[in-house]
């Protein structure tokens, strides 16, 4: 029986692990905080999946492991056996987990480390959802990939903070200083995307199920 209601896995795959350090751990922390059907974990070496619920979900955690800069991302949209993950992400079944499998392979082949994939059954329409979403992905990703350290301190002072100018006065830099840090930064041009993302994705899923109510 399988469970005809959103459900996604993701999968991300730690680039050129034999030469680097393993850092699964540090990826777990971060995405600690992301809401999932069953949690993110390690499945295999240094790979960890988890199993969500929300496109919006998704999107977090794709972002999370894109700031990294170290991971391929890959998505599968579609159905989960609604029994298998009761003990943890690792047992998971069904054709969104084949979905991810293909999707994270396919997302070491691509610029933007993200990979979208519904499964091989899905109607074309599914398949044109999550090219559509994988294409808006390929521009996204590139924006958080380049940005440089100093303006990841940027964005996150003005995320935790009341205004720009107080922005300012806790990294000690001009207000002048944190609007061309933002504009380079181009976090507006990213966080604009987001609606389109999870609608992409969220269509993605409803014509792979057969579910009625994605509009394109």
């Amino acid at each position: 029986m399988w469970q005809d209601r959103l459900m996604y896995v993701v999968t991300i795959d730690q680039r050129g692990s034999r030469d680097a350090d393993d850092l699964v751990p540090g990826l777990l922390e971060a995405l600690a905080e992301i809401p999932c059907a069953a949690a993110f974990e390690r499945t295999a070496g240094d790979e960890v999946q988890g199993l969500l619920t929300e496109p919006a979900a998704v999107r977090r955690a794709l972002l999370v492991a894109l700031r990294g800069g170290q991971w391929h991302c890959g998505v599968g949209a579609g159905e989960v056996d609604d029994d298998s993950y009761a003990s943890g992400t690792r047992a998971g079944r069904g054709p969104a987990y084949l979905a991810a499998r293909d999707a994270v392979e396919a997302a070491k082949g691509l610029s933007s480390s993200v990979a979208v994939r519904v499964p091989a059954a899905a109607t074309s329409e599914a398949a044109a959802w999550a090219a559509d979403c994988e294409a808006v992905w390929g521009l996204t990703a590139p924006l958080v990939l380049d940005r440089t350290e100093a303006q990841w301190r940027v964005v996150d002072a003005v995320d935790r903070s009341p205004t720009q100018a107080a922005a300012a006065h806790e990294l000690d830099i001009t207000p002048a200083s944190v609007t061309g840090a933002l504009r380079l930064s181009r976090i507006r041009e990213e966080r604009a995307a987001y609606p389109a993302l999870d609608r992409l994705l969220a269509g993605a899923h409803t014509a792979s199920t057969g579910a009625t109510g994605a509009t394109r």
